[in-house]
């Protein structure tokens, strides 16, 4: 019977032999929109075949003296080998050696590297035996060198030598042999690019082979090892990684068996505005600024011209695989586009109409959210031109309680941003502010959706497809999309944001924002500097900007303008003009006074042209310019009975009352009341208007306490001076910064007779808690 069982067991050897793989894998080519090469793909891994005579001898002996010594001695199974391995593995009650020879590790590699056990051991033993009997020595140290995983999907050491080195198997000196060859061992674990001290370490292990072998020398040992490796990094081969991985992402499995995807990228715009993200944030390198992510669309078809994921995509300390252009951030004021369209494309506003910027208290269920502007002033009176394109947030939070949340948010749901999933109860009137999450994506696609004139088009990225039998399936653009907002309300819009004169007062007059060509633009900066952006476009271009940290720490007093506007006009630069914006038919004309809104009269000092759609231009006369007669003697208004000669007109800029604490507070002079000499009664105090009694305030832990202040407001009888805010009975000026605790305010003031009084106290409790709410332009 054991000779049966014998006789069977080589009869068993003479099974053919599996079929080997191709020669020639499978490639993908990733190419930019004139054929530039941005990423190769091998679904099957890298391969290229090369002969034993074209290898480096040194690879060579050293893949021997490592892996096999009596390769050229044993059938297939090296028996010496496998008793050391046993007893070696018997005595360390673990695997510490194996006794695969390179016979079986071939074997291994035509099996498909199955899983690891004892009957897979057995079946690549049996092959083993099989291809020593067929094939030759050489062919079977060819296979190996053709066929076994050196790391990253790289198989053979020609394939290793051009990924690591770029390089041939020919050309590869010494220590880069030495390198190699110690990979295979365990390719995860010394994967060059994640591992490199352990892949330094193997090739010790190799070069201590050769020396125990008598292959080479120990000096030669210790001034290989002493040689740098010069291994190429991933990026050399690998442009644009952020769009190229989206792209595979996106695309469906079965799309990638074609041989080359023609992109719509600009290389060359690409690797410019790369560099310029690292030149731009080692500027802000002491500002604590680590990233920034920067897409480019074309207007025409939303077509990607550019796209940069992060500062470096290999950095993994920043983190730098995440992908800015897709996750998810708070936006800030970059909102307010959308903010205000809602309410001009419904004729409740016009750009001229006139917005309150001065203090404002919003009650909530969980206290007191009182917004404050980016400049931590109020500017009165503001058209919503100004509180627009200086990115005033009082005005905006004004027009957002008018509209109510849940419309806000079906406007910029309409808009495309579609991550803003939460109700409008949950934003609140933050929203216009930006304390919902969005993506860099979603703000490029809804600003070109603004330069489209309403249309918002569908960002896309590959022009056509070459299939694996060669033919060429071209991508239509995807259609656009409705942005929601009429045509003529997107015009106004873009005359809004293109208006340098109208940002002057939020920004100043020397800006990153100006351009030698029209642009039109919106800066945003979510709360405590954790994110800023700047969004604009040209009639041909959107440029989205993101400056901030992946994990979400606060940069240091860095805003839109200083961060992210840079960089947003050094790409705008790049790109050069894009025409000029086109103004709409249905629009007209009209002047105005800037301080009304209305129609000039005769004593405004400056009028501006403004454009309204039909039926919505101002028919009343401006009366804040006003010309009041005074009679010089006593500087009160004039009556029927003041001779003439003491009459004098003065002009007065007369804003309604709710503006007139404002006035006073920048000094500006109100007409005197037409009758004088009223004397204050006796029981006359100051009067505080905000806060109101029982007010509560809760204390945001996120933002700075320079944020977290409280503008104090009330009325003092006329003729009244030196007016003091006390908090407890300490004096503080306006702005009161908030602390937790219950508090007393009081505003006293001295009458005309030199005596001070008091107002009523007023009682407020300050809680430590959280907010939603976000501030800054």
């Amino acid at each position: 019977m054991a000779g049966i069982a014998c006789a069977l067991g080589l009869l068993t050897l003479a099974w053919p032999l599996p079929a080997p793989p191709p020669d020639a894998p499978q490639t993908l080519r990733i190419t930019d929109r004139q054929g530039v090469p941005l990423r190769t793909l091998y679904p099957n891994g890298r391969h290229r075949p090369v002969s034993l005579a074209d290898v480096d001898t040194v690879a060579v002996q050293a893949l021997l003296a490592t892996e096999d010594q009596r390769f050229y001695t044993h059938v297939g199974i090296d028996v010496l080998s496998v008793l050391g391995s046993a007893w070696a593995n018997l005595r360390a009650g673990r695997v510490v050696r194996g006794a695969s020879t390179i016979t079986m590790q071939v074997a291994k590699a035509m099996r498909g590297q199955p899983e690891r056990s004892w009957w897979n051991k057995i079946a690549e033993a049996h092959l083993a035996l099989r291809l020593e009997l067929r094939w030759s020595k050489d062919r079977i140290l060819q296979t190996w060198l053709n066929r076994v995983s050196f790391g990253n999907r790289a198989h053979g050491i020609e394939a290793a030598a051009r990924l690591y080195f770029g390089t041939s198997a020919r050309d590869l000196t010494p220590h880069q042999s030495t390198y190699l060859v110690g990979l295979p061992q365990r390719p995860s674990s010394y994967n060059p690019y994640r591992f490199p001290e352990r892949a330094k370490q193997r090739q010790q292990h190799v070069l201590g082979a050769l020396v125990d072998q008598g292959a080479i020398t120990a000096a030669d040992s210790a001034e290989w090892a002493q040689v740098p490796l010069q291994v190429r990094q991933p990026s050399q081969t690998h442009r644009a990684p952020h769009f190229t991985t989206m792209l595979l992402q996106e695309t469906e499995q079965a799309d990638r068996s074609a041989r080359e995807w023609r992109t719509t990228l600009d290389a060359a715009l690409q690797a410019r505005i790369e560099a310029r993200v690292r030149t731009r944030l080692h500027q802000l390198r002491d500002q604590h600024v680590t990233n920034a992510a920067v897409l480019v669309l074309d207007n025409e078809h939303g077509a990607i011209r550019a796209y940069v994921g992060s500062r470096n995509f290999w950095n993994e300390v920043i983190a730098g695989q995440n992908d800015g252009v897709r996750m998810l951030r708070q936006p800030g004021s970059t909102l307010k586009p959308f903010l205000y369209g809602h309410t001009l494309d419904r004729g409740t506003y016009t750009p001229a109409s006139i917005l309150p910027d001065i203090p404002l208290h919003v009650p909530s269920a969980g206290g007191a959210f009182t917004p404050s502007n980016y400049d931590d002033r109020f500017h009165g009176p503001v058209p919503l031109r100004e509180a627009l394109a200086a990115s005033y947030n009082v005005p905006a939070v004004r027009v957002a309680r008018e509209i109510g949340p849940p419309a806000l948010l079906a406007t910029l749901r309409q808009a495309g941003f579609d991550t803003l999933t939460r109700t409008g109860a949950h934003y609140g009137v933050g929203l216009a502010l930006g304390n919902g999450e969005v993506r860099l994506l979603d703000l490029a696609e809804a600003y070109a959706g603004l330069a489209r004139g309403g249309t918002r088009p569908t960002a896309h990225a590959r022009t056509w497809t070459r299939t694996a039998t060669g033919d060429t399936l071209h991508h239509a653009p995807p259609d656009p999309s409705p942005l929601g907002l009429a045509s003529a309300t997107t015009t106004q819009l873009t005359d809004v944001l293109s208006d340098a004169e109208a940002r002057v007062p939020g920004f100043g007059a020397e800006t990153p924002l100006e351009l030698p060509f029209p642009v039109a633009v919106k800066t945003g900066t979510s709360k405590d500097y954790r994110d800023n952006w700047t969004v604009g476009y040209t009639p041909r271009h959107t440029v989205a900007v993101w400056v901030g940290n992946f994990d979400g720490s606060p940069m240091q007093n860095v805003s839109g303008v200083s961060g992210a506007g840079p960089l947003f006009h050094d790409v705008m630069r790049m790109l050069g003009p894009g025409g000029a914006f086109a103004g709409h038919p249905e629009l007209v004309e009209a002047p105005i006074c800037p301080a009304s809104g209305s129609t000039p009269g005769a004593y405004c000092p400056i009028t501006r042209t403004e454009y309204f759609q039909p039926g919505t231009a101002p028919r009343d006369t401006c009366e804040v310019h006003q010309r009041v007669r005074i009679d010089r003697r006593t500087d009160t208004r004039a009556s029927s009975l003041t001779p003439a000669q003491y009459i004098e007109e003065r002009r007065y800029t007369v804003h309604p009352p709710q503006y007139h604490d404002w006035m006073r507070e920048q000094g500006m002079s109100l007409p005197p009341p037409v009758r004088e000499g009223v004397s204050v009664p006796d029981t006359a105090r100051p009067e505080i208007t905000y806060p109101t009694p029982g007010t509560r305030f809760i204390i945001d832990p996120v933002l700075r306490a320079a944020h977290q202040r409280v503008h104090l407001r009330g009325h003092t009888p006329a003729g009244w001076t030196d007016p003091v805010w006390t908090v407890n009975g300490e004096r503080v000026d306006g702005a009161w910064t908030l602390s937790p605790g219950r508090h007393t305010v009081v505003l006293s003031a001295r009458t005309a007779h030199g005596t001070r009084r008091q107002s009523a106290p007023v009682s407020v409790t300050v809680y430590k808690g959280g907010s939603n709410d976000t501030i800054g332009p």
